[in-house]
């Protein structure tokens, strides 16, 4: 027995299985002749035992002579260039020295062509330059056409490959074909301008989530009162700022058991174009109340409340209220506890029994009880109310200053605790809310930028009224041409703080 001639296939052709070869040797083992040609192009065999190249068999005696152990298909032979005689008719040929037969009625059947071993024109596969990929238009195109691999069946692989190197994802990790292999994919950098996004859209968040909460808080947290008059609108916006003198909150015991009133009043206008003006109105000023006719101007908030208080300030001023708010006297000194304390300057030295002041000539750094005190004080003031309008100024704007530093803005702890102090100082009507407070400030801070604060023009700070009393008496006693120019936006600071002899 001859062994079979070595050859070395192309590893993606397919050989014939034997249930292939065995559904092709099924029924008689019959065999029909070869032609010549046929015998011709068969395969030499060795003449020693007549074995063939493509077959070979074990002799069992000479019963066995007359049987082939084994059919094989004889395929058409591409090497000889000839022809097969009938497709449809499948050649046999068995293992005897004997030659071959025909099988008895053998039926035609297809047979199981194994491809052929031919060589085939080989070109090498495209890919670019600038990556280790082939091309996907040239792979497609050869998949297409010549199967699985690439041409002539061969597998692709990345000339960048080398012996060593990171295994290829197979097809069973990628979404490649079987028997096609992939390359790595090299994973991009992050580039450091992506994270810095990243890092700086977190804390966009996280501030818009802390500031959305501050609000919250805030607007729950104020108080809320029937004020307006619902006057036909004026020009610009108005705010209404009213400091109340209740004892009520326990900031001050001074054993006065009298009707709340109104100590400080402060009118804030921002005209159409933009201006902004904050004016004092002093609290013994001369108006008209509406149903109860001249008296001081506090006294409107003794007899009907804020309600009054916005009309009383509507007729002398001529300007609607758009936002009223009110703070007590608690408010004031919960407010600069909370920043931090200010720093107030007053050039005389005070000792007021009335208020509780007791000061040294020149600017301190207070707490809340002291500056509540030094906003209160008149009686040791020789401007008397119009002195005192002044250092409530000055207290407003030192705490607005605090409140809107970087020292504060930047520590959370602080920023609630100064949130907290003003939403629960503050008192508003139905219609506002902390956004309206919030313009308030900011109009206040305006206006003390550009030294538009003061009071109106006075004509007298001591005209005695038909009962008696003595009251501030403004220019043509309300003072027109000067809310004239606060409504229009054409005021100067030349125009506040006259005051008559």
């Amino acid at each position: 027995m001859t062994n079979p001639p070595s050859f070395t296939p192309d590893p993606s052709r397919r050989r014939p299985s034997h249930r292939e070869v065995r559904r092709t040797s099924r029924g008689s083992d019959d065999c029909r002749p070869l032609s010549g040609d046929e015998d011709e192009r068969a395969p030499a065999s060795d003449s020693s035992n007549g074995a063939s190249e493509r077959q070979w068999r074990i002799s069992r005696g000479d019963d066995s002579r007359g049987r082939p152990l084994r059919q094989s298909i004889v395929p058409p032979d591409h090497r000889s260039g000839a022809a097969p005689e009938d497709a449809s008719s499948p050649i046999v040929r068995g293992s005897d020295s004997a030659g071959s037969f025909p099988r008895e009625n053998a039926q035609p059947r297809p047979a199981a062509m194994p491809p052929a071993y031919a060589p085939q024109a080989r070109r090498a596969p495209s890919y670019r330059a600038s990556t280790q990929y082939p091309d996907s238009h040239d792979y497609q195109g050869r998949g297409a056409s010549q199967g699985v691999g690439g041409p002539s069946g061969s597998r692709w692989q990345s000339p960048r490959q080398q012996p060593g190197a990171a295994a290829p994802r197979t097809a069973e990790s990628s979404h490649l074909r079987p028997g096609v292999t992939q390359a790595p994919r090299r994973r991009p950098k992050r580039s450091w301008r992506s994270v810095t996004a990243k890092v700086l859209l977190f804390f966009l968040v996280v501030l818009l989530a802390w500031v959305s909460f501050l609000l919250w808080d805030a607007n729950t947290n104020l108080g809320r009162t029937t004020a307006l008059s619902g006057a036909p609108d004026s020009p610009g916006t108005t705010y209404l700022l009213a400091g109340s003198d209740s004892r009520a909150d326990g900031a001050v015991q001074d054993g006065f058991e009298g009707g709340e009133r109104s100590d400080s009043i402060m009118l804030i206008n921002v005209a159409p174009n933009g201006q902004a003006v904050a004016v004092s109105l002093p609290r013994d000023t001369l108006a008209r109340i509406p149903d109860y006719g001249e008296d001081k101007l506090n006294a409107s908030y003794a007899y009907g409340g804020s309600e009054l208080l916005v009309k009383t300030v509507e007729a002398l001023t001529g300007l609607t209220v758009d936002h009223y708010v009110q703070v007590g006297m608690g408010g004031v000194s919960s407010l600069v506890d909370a920043v931090g304390g200010v720093n107030l300057c007053y050039d005389a030295d005070v000792d007021d029994a009335y208020s509780g002041l007791m000061w040294t000539a020149g600017c301190h750094d207070v707490d809340g009880k002291t500056a509540l005190a030094f906003s209160r004080m008149r009686y040791s003031d020789p401007q008397g109310d119009i002195g005192r309008t002044n250092r409530q100024r000055q207290v407003i704007s030192q705490v607005i200053s605090q409140a809107l530093s970087p020292s504060t803005l930047v520590n959370p702890a602080k920023t609630l605790t100064v949130e907290r102090a003003g939403s629960s100082a503050f008192t508003v009507d139905n219609k506002s809310n902390v956004f309206d407070v919030a313009q308030l400030v900011l109009a206040l801070r305006k206006a003390s930028h550009n030294q538009l604060t003061g009071v109106p023009p006075i004509a007298s700070l001591s005209y005695i009224t038909d009962a008696g009393a003595s009251a501030v008496l403004l220019q043509e006693q309300t003072a027109p041409a000067f809310f004239n120019k606060v409504r229009s936006g054409t005021l100067t600071p030349t125009d506040l703080n006259q005051i008559a002899p």
